[in-house]
């Protein structure tokens, strides 16, 4: 069947019948879907592909705008600041709208008042990586170098108060090392600066992890979860190999701009549902190493109190707050 029919077929699914915007029938123009990080990243990998199919069911283009900076902050103003009428929506994860309201002393919104969960897509976690050439094959050989020659080891951080840059303040903790950390406007220029030798340690999620394993860049040294992750069983937890309290879930997810009507908002979880769960996207996540995992309004708005919630005593130990 042709894509534009089965568009056609699948939008009287999607859409909110008798919804009045403007005498017009949700969505009857283009969509944005504003993405706080640049291209390549991994929040990247994830929106595009649901972006993409989302536009072929609700049969209006759903186009994704890269706005990256103030970790994933630049981004979700866009979307708190977008009327509250569903063609703006934002992409999230754990760090930008669980953790982001803990650290930063001058949002320009308030996550709270001005947000609401849309839907969550992903679960994950985070991997410990260095360049193939250290020569550090463990995460305790690591941590012998690193303390054998302190402040000397960069780390590459995809950005002030990301949740990778969360991560490695834990790890720096527990492990009881020192490293410079640089800071860089998301995850693919973090990489490139480690893959270029000018980092030597990195932390990230399996989409951008694997790939680079596989290809015998990089060295996952450890996992930073509970659990050994399915896709990457050969690497082991920090847990597994002394660093207990170093566990950090992970998820990715959308939300929009508070207001919105209920029946729009509605319209676009179901889109985000079966553009999740359409075979192509399925597909295009497992060759990038993702794992799916769909949770509507409801369930997600809880995950998000529950991860600041989580933080909050972390962050506040730490110590670190951002302007």
């Amino acid at each position: 069947m042709h894509p534009t029919r089965r568009a056609a077929l699948a939008l009287p699914l999607l859409a909110a019948p008798g919804l009045a915007l403007a005498q017009e029938r949700f969505p009857s123009r283009p969509i944005r879907l504003v993405v706080g990080f640049p291209p390549g990243g991994g929040s990247d990998l994830v929106a595009r592909p649901i972006a993409q199919r989302m536009g072929e069911l609700l049969g209006q283009p759903v186009a994704v705008e890269n706005r990256g900076g103030a970790n994933g902050n630049l981004g979700l103003d866009a979307v708190a600041k977008a009327p509250a009428d569903g063609y703006v929506f934002g992409h999230v994860n754990n760090a930008v709208i669980g953790v982001n309201p803990l650290l930063y002393r001058n949002l320009p919104f308030d996550p709270v008042r001005e947000l609401e969960a849309l839907a969550a897509v992903t679960i994950g976690g985070l991997f410990l990586m260095v360049p193939a050439a250290l020569p550090a094959n463990t995460l305790a050989e690591f941590v012998a170098l690193a303390r054998a020659q302190p402040g000397r080891l960069n780390f590459a951080s995809a950005g002030p108060g990301s949740i990778t840059h969360l991560a490695f303040e834990l790890f720096r903790r527990q492990a009881g090392v020192e490293l410079e950390v640089v800071h860089y406007r998301g995850s693919a220029p973090a990489l490139q600066d480690m893959l270029g030798g000018r980092a030597q340690l990195m932390i990230d999620g399996i989409n951008l992890a694997k790939a680079q394993v596989d290809s015998g860049r990089v060295k996952a040294l450890a996992f930073l979860n509970a659990e050994r992750h399915p896709l990457m069983p050969q690497v082991p937890t920090a847990r597994e190999q002394g660093l207990e309290r170093l566990v950090i879930p992970g998820w990715q997810g959308f939300v929009v701009r508070a207001g919105t009507p209920a029946p729009v908002a509605e319209a676009l979880e179901r889109a985000v549902r079966a553009a999740l769960e359409d075979p192509g996207v399925q597909e295009t996540f497992r060759n990038q190493a993702i794992l799916t995992r769909f949770a509507g309004r409801a369930e997600f708005a809880r995950m998000i109190r529950e991860e600041t919630e989580r933080w909050r005593p972390i962050v506040t130990e730490m110590g670190l707050t951002l302007d």
